[in-house]
């Protein structure tokens, strides 16, 4: 993870409104309510200032991913302990065709942001406290606050970044 500049919460909003998912039927359901309000939760529990950073390929794959029940599928995508964005693409293809029939609304998203362009994602520098978040096993990784489906529909796609950096926004950093 190369630093790029310290920035503010406003700057991280507005670049999430201006990149955020797509307002249709399927990826705007409170998408864009909950990002602002995990932002805003991450804020006040670490602090400004936020950091605009750019991540290496094996940087995103070691992002930790709080518990996602796959947007209430047959299939649990992430367990409440959590998972890194490498083990949810290795479950996920070792499920084939299955998740796409459990879980259709959830793979509907990530079939969606397959081919969107790369966007900044919104993590923490560690976990907030949310139920989400409450039994991760790893507390002080960088920590998915927004991003999950298109860092899961970009790994399963292959196009996350092998030699070119992928940009992001984190909060907590200072706590180090």
């Amino acid at each position: 993870m190369k630093i790029i500049e310290p920035v503010t919460t406003e700057e991280v909003l507005e670049t999430f409104r201006r990149t955020g998912p797509p307002h249709d039927d399927i990826t705007a359901r409170d998408a864009e309510s909950y990002a602002e309000k995990m932002t805003l939760l991450a804020v006040e529990q670490h602090g400004e200032p936020w950091y605009r950073v750019r991540l290496s390929r094996k940087d995103v794959l070691a992002v930790v991913l709080p518990w996602h029940r796959g947007e209430n599928g047959e299939l649990e995508l992430v367990p409440p302990t959590g998972a890194t964005v490498q083990e949810t693409l290795t479950r996920l293809s070792a499920w084939g065709d299955e998740y796409p029939t459990a879980n259709p609304l959830c793979w509907e998203k990530l079939h969606r942001h397959s081919d969107t362009d790369l966007s900044p994602l919104i993590l923490s520098a560690g976990v907030v406290d949310h139920p989400h978040y409450a039994d991760l096993s790893d507390r002080d990784s960088l920590t998915h606050l927004d991003g999950l489906h298109r860092m899961l529909a970009w790994g399963l796609e292959g196009r996350l970044p092998r030699f070119r950096r992928l940009d992001a926004y984190v909060v907590g950093l200072n706590r180090y």
